[in-house]
């Protein structure tokens, strides 16, 4: 019976003591305990900002946004967190105007977990980096056990929030506002004789968010944006005619059979379109001969090419000599001869400012020979510019006034 006694009354001093420090830690935290009378806070405010898990929260208490408007202020917003600016349409700006006006934040998770109350006598303690401006939204549920000792939130050195009374199934929670850049520690003590043997242990649910109040800049640009417009454009193109005669049959003098004088008319009906030049290339002897692979691809063309477009092709269409023909060119058109030309071959670059009659030569041969017949060769070009009307898309640069976002943290 003594000794039970003694037991009692040893009790009873303990928990006296303990109470006696705990009066004595509760009246020092409320000497150091800061408030900021500004912000909101209660269960409720903590309630609606740790249930939503949107990482990016515009705040609009004052006026109601449409679904859609939400959703695209919400998703550019989030380019900007990533990017820190952001370059739109000038078409976006009623959604700017609204979004310039808002409170805008960054929301991220400090903490989510659960824990037991520690059993060695040692705080259970978790830090956190913050800024000057930051808004930390708590909720400490102490889900099953006991009373747990004391819960406290500090920046720096200072008391934010304490409680020393969290019962089982009550809620602790609220919003501080960081005054500082600073360490944010949360700690839960739950000491004691028992507690320390790990008896009257408790399970807390932590929750910690951190809001982060950002500056959005606005100003609007000028910019060059390319698009692609279709249009209907004159082209021109280059039509080339050709022909080879390989045979005249040029009779000698004495053959009455033949002719021994040969006049070869250039006739050029333009029709619609714009004569450019035109030339000839005459074969006196039956070793002469062109390059023809076709009518489309020969020497008449490429010789064309060389004197009406500068093409350096280097191309010398072949001299021919025969001292029994007498070979004469009579030009009617007055078209001016470029620079690479011989006896027997000539190209004429046109003016069409001025009217030319469809006949622009002759060529005219004469056999000397009274015994020998030729055969002649002619090649004969001309080159036109004919117009038409093509669809085309072409890529063209517009001048448009954009609006630029730039993010940037308070400071």
């Amino acid at each position: 019976m003594i000794s039970r006694g003694i037991i009692f009354f040893a009790l009873i001093f303990v928990l006296s003591s303990c109470g006696s420090s705990m009066k004595t830690l509760e009246s020092v935290v409320e000497s150091n305990l800061k408030v900021d009378p500004k912000l909101e806070s209660g269960l409720e405010y903590a309630k609606s900002i740790l249930e939503n898990d949107t990482l990016v929260q515009i705040d609009t208490p004052n006026e109601k946004i449409v679904p859609l408007d939400a959703s695209v202020l919400d998703s550019l917003y989030t380019v900007l967190l990533d990017e820190k600016e952001l370059v739109m349409d000038i078409a976006y700006k009623p959604f700017y105007d609204l979004l310039l006006k808002k409170n805008l934040t960054d929301t991220t998770y400090l903490t989510n977990i659960y824990a037991k109350t520690p059993t060695d006598g040692s705080p259970l303690s978790y830090e956190f980096d913050v800024l000057k401006n930051d808004v930390i939204v708590y909720s400490i549920e102490n889900i099953k056990g006991f009373k747990v000792d004391e819960i406290s939130i500090m920046e720096g050195g200072s008391y934010r929030m304490v409680n020393q009374k969290l019962k089982r199934k009550q809620t602790d929670a609220g919003a501080i506002r960081i005054m500082d850049d600073n360490t944010l520690t949360l700690n839960i003590i739950n000491d004691g004789f028992f507690k320390n043997k790990g008896f009257f242990g408790s399970n807390v649910k932590i929750q910690l968010k951190k809001v982060s109040p950002f500056n959005l800049t606005y100003e609007e640009v000028l910019d060059s944006v390319p698009l692609t417009k279709k249009s209907i454009e004159i082209v021109v193109d280059t039509i080339y005619n050709s022909n080879y005669e390989r045979k005249f049959e040029l009779n000698s003098i004495l053959d009455i059979t033949g002719q021994d004088r040969m006049v070869i008319p250039i006739d050029v009906n333009q029709e619609d379109m714009d004569l450019m030049g035109w030339g000839y290339w005459v074969g006196l002897n039956n070793f002469n001969s062109l390059d023809w692979a076709s009518d489309e691809d020969n020497d008449m063309i490429n010789y064309a090419k060389q004197e009406l477009f500068n093409e350096d092709s280097k191309l010398y269409l072949q001299a021919s000599e025969n001292d029994n023909i007498k070979l004469k060119i009579n030009n009617f058109s007055l078209d001016s001869r470029t620079l690479n030309y011989s006896t027997n071959y000539a190209f004429y670059k046109t003016d069409n400012t001025i009217e030319r009659p469809d006949r622009r030569a002759e060529i005219i041969l004469n056999n000397l020979s009274t015994i020998n017949s030729f055969d002649i060769q002619l090649g004969l070009v001309t080159v036109f510019f004919k117009e038409r009307q093509v669809e085309l898309e072409k890529e063209v640069y517009e001048i448009k006034k954009l609006i630029k976002l730039t993010l940037e943290e308070e400071e």
